[in-house]
């Protein structure tokens, strides 16, 4: 009579190990998967922020000047809404359009004149709360819009926010998350011993990663609506107790020439004096350009009126001649340009090009600084392309100068570092930005190469 003879069963070790590195991973892909429906959601949030903000009238102002102090310091941003005139009282804080020429001024109404029902025409009276009078002279309008509240010192945070560089990090980062959260995922192999496994089929997707992933979509359409695009012009106003200065051009244009390209911006300056005076204009230059010869030139124009285009509706002065940056930074003090009188305007249209020379130097990344000086009525104002004044003007009285409906004009969000004024002509794109668009292309590649050579493996075994 035989012996039985038992058999152990033994447990690959393969097994656990497999087991625990798809625990970990699994893990990982959860942690990743909430990070990412969170930023999904967030990205959604700011979808609807916009469409909602177009559709009831709201926008945000930033605020240069301190006249509302301390109601609204400078610096600060506020929540604005559109109504009509006739629905604002006396001591509303509201922002008035002021024409095409000048920005728009947000002070507090302390009188009302006049309300024409039928036109809807209000006329009143405005004050800046540091003010120790009214304004000079009342204002008439149909529209104004209304400060909700106001956040001090945010203004700072949304410029950096609306950095070209960091708004081209952002939107790397959203193309990566999007290449990460289609990217293929191989799957487990199936274990015949775990017959009580509730998981997707072979060949079947997880239905909860599969929303998660169209999820991921409002996150990088919300970023895409902020990532820099094409350039256009920009208008800033910098404001001293009496003097001003207007600047305007393409921020983006300004910081990325390449040899043999212009641009052109221009500024406006102008004085609210009681006495009648002279206004000196100046300009200087400087920055790594200023030590290559004749690798930048800047020529200046000067009209009476706003320019129209190239054209200048009155009658064009050439105050400065195609002069070569190195010329301008060897001058010792402010080169003059002209002299006007405080009751005028003018309007500079300054011109630069980064030159052939520029080129053939290794100047990638390199940077030139381009500023106009404007001293009179009291005030001294320097600004450069991209409007951040190098000497603020002693007073800080004047209106309140608030940003367009759109978050341009006083000081868009990514127009510029306040810390490099006049900075103009970074010579094309940086190392970095390159390979970070590189590395986002090479990613794409490989998402699609991937995706490829599985389809071709999963046909291969169907066969």
């Amino acid at each position: 009579m035989g012996r039985r003879v038992r058999h152990a069963r033994v447990m690959p070790m393969g097994k656990s190990t497999r087991r625990s590195d798809s625990g970990g991973r699994r893990l990982v892909s959860r942690s990743a998967d909430l990070a990412l429906t969170v930023l999904a959601v967030a990205g959604a949030v700011c979808i609807v922020l916009v469409i909602l903000s177009w559709t009831f009238n709201v926008s945000l102002m930033m605020f240069r000047t301190g006249s509302m102090s301390p109601t609204i310091p400078a610096g600060a941003v506020a929540l604005v809404r559109e109504i009509p005139a006739t629905e604002m009282e006396v001591g509303d804080v509201v922002t008035v359009d002021r024409g095409a020429d000048l920005l728009p001024v947000t002070h507090r109404v302390v009188e009302i004149h006049d309300v024409d029902t039928s036109s809807g025409t209000v006329t009143f009276e405005m004050r800046g709360d540091a003010n120790d009078v009214a304004d000079p002279e009342p204002y008439t309008t149909q529209q104004v819009q209304r400060v909700m509240f106001s956040v001090p010192r945010a203004a700072r945070v949304i410029q950096g926010l609306g950095d070209p560089y960091v708004l081209g990090g952002l939107t790397i980062g959203a193309s990566l998350l999007v290449v990460w959260a289609f990217w293929p995922r191989d799957d487990e192999e199936p274990e015949p011993d775990d017959t009580d496994d509730d998981g997707p089929a072979p060949g079947h997707e997880d239905p909860g990663r599969t929303v998660l992933r169209i999820a991921v979509l409002p996150l990088a359409a919300a970023l895409m609506l902020v990532a820099p695009g094409p350039g256009h012009a920009e208008s800033r106003l910098i404001s001293g107790e009496h003097l001003r200065m207007q600047t305007e051009g393409d921020t983006e244009q300004m910081r990325n020439l390449a040899p043999g390209q212009s641009v052109v911006w221009t500024v406006g300056v102008w004085a609210e004096a009681p006495d009648p005076g002279r206004i000196r204009l100046g300009i200087t230059g400087g920055g790594d350009l200023a030590g290559v010869d004749d690798a930048l030139t800047v020529s200046v124009t000067a009209c009476s009126t706003r320019w129209v285009g190239d054209r200048c509706p009155s009658q064009a002065h050439e105050l400065l001649a195609a002069e070569s940056l190195d010329s301008l930074a060897e001058t010792d003090g402010t080169r003059a340009l002209t002299t006007m009188p405080s009751d005028e305007e003018r309007w500079l249209r300054v011109q630069v090009t980064l030159t052939a020379a520029a080129g053939e130097a290794d100047l990638s990344g390199a940077d030139g600084r381009v500023l106009i000086h404007a001293v009179g009525a009291g005030d001294e104002l320097s600004t450069g392309p991209e409007g951040a004044p190098d000497r603020p003007g002693p007073g800080q009285g004047g209106p309140a100068e608030s940003a367009g409906r759109d978050g341009s004009g006083e000081h868009s969000p990514g127009s510029g570092s306040l810390e490099r004024p006049g900075e103009l002509a970074r010579t094309g794109v940086t190392a970095v930005a390159a390979v970070a668009v590189a590395a986002a292309g090479f990613l794409l590649a490989g998402a699609v190469l991937r995706r490829t050579r599985r389809g071709d493996g999963a046909t291969t075994r169907r066969r």
